[in-house]
């Protein structure tokens, strides 16, 4: 009997962690405000425009503030645009390795916002479950889908996961850390290889 016990304890227990394994969800096909992962800088603007029922050139465009390694320039880091209390703005990371053309800077994040208060985490929740599903968990106040999600609650999607859809009380965002991640490694490498081309320029006498 007690073998018995056991064994029905262990299934019981088995169908408790298959149940509670958290959903796995591909994100990149998803869309805040018509804007997706990896879609070009006009792409993106052209998307954002049809979303507000404005012209494309609305849209404004801001730059990094300071020029960047890989190309001593200024590039390209933000659309932005608000209308009656609705803000959504896009990342952009370059396409490597990079060139001095729109087509090469891609969507690297998309954050939706609503003034406080304007809508409640029941309704933002809600409308978030009908347009992209269930997600693969809530950890805190946010509500998570990614690809690879973790068994682990208090970590959920922050491993091993570079494309995320994150939606709380305040807002929304669809974020792919690996454009980040490229452009930053792009830039030490960049720097590290203007230091060793200063060390080996002749010095004068």
């Amino acid at each position: 009997m007690k073998n018995c016990l056991t064994f029905y304890a262990a299934i019981c227990m088995s169908a408790c962690v298959l149940a509670a394994q958290p959903r796995a969800v591909d994100v990149k096909a998803f869309d805040l405000g018509n804007v997706r992962l990896g879609m070009d800088l006009e792409q993106a603007r052209s998307a954002m425009a049809a979303h507000f029922g404005v012209l494309p050139s609305a849209i404004a465009l801001d730059y990094r503030a300071e020029p960047s390694p890989l190309t001593g320039t200024k590039l390209p880091m933000r659309l932005r645009y608000e209308s009656e209390g609705e803000e959504l703005s896009v990342n952009l990371e370059p396409r490597l390795p990079i060139r001095a053309l729109a087509s090469r800077f891609a969507v690297a994040q998309v954050a939706r916002r609503w003034p406080e208060g304007a809508r409640s985490q029941a309704q933002i929740f809600e409308a978030a479950r009908a347009q992209y599903g269930a997600p693969s968990g809530i950890v805190g106040q946010r509500m998570l889908w990614c690809a690879k999600p973790s068994a682990d609650p208090a970590v959920l999607c922050l491993q091993d996961n570079p494309a995320v859809l994150a939606v709380s009380a305040k807002g929304m965002a669809l974020f792919d850390v690996s454009w980040v991640d490229a452009r930053v490694e792009a830039e030490m490498a960049a720097k590290a290889k203007k230091v060793q081309e200063s060390q080996k320029a002749p010095k004068p006498h």
